[in-house]
């Protein structure tokens, strides 16, 4: 398992058993809206492709405002 994987298993909330669940945040209008993103959902985690903007834009940048 690569860096990145082992981050997101212990890190990212759409990890389930090396798949992801595909949640994807957004803001409209001043709201938060939460959709499901058939692109990710059901299929392999893509973390190590470095494609995954999700875990680049809530894991990562997230975890710099995290307190441990």
């Amino acid at each position: 398992m690569k860096k990145q994987e082992s981050q997101a298993r212990r890190e990212c909330a759409n990890y389930n058993n090396g798949n992801c669940l595909g949640i994807m945040f957004s803001r409209e209008d001043g709201k938060l809206i939460t959709k499901i993103d058939g692109k990710f959902a059901g299929k392999k985690c893509i973390v190590d492709t470095n494609n995954c903007s999700y875990f680049n834009q809530i894991v990562i940048k997230g975890g710099q405002f995290a307190t441990r």
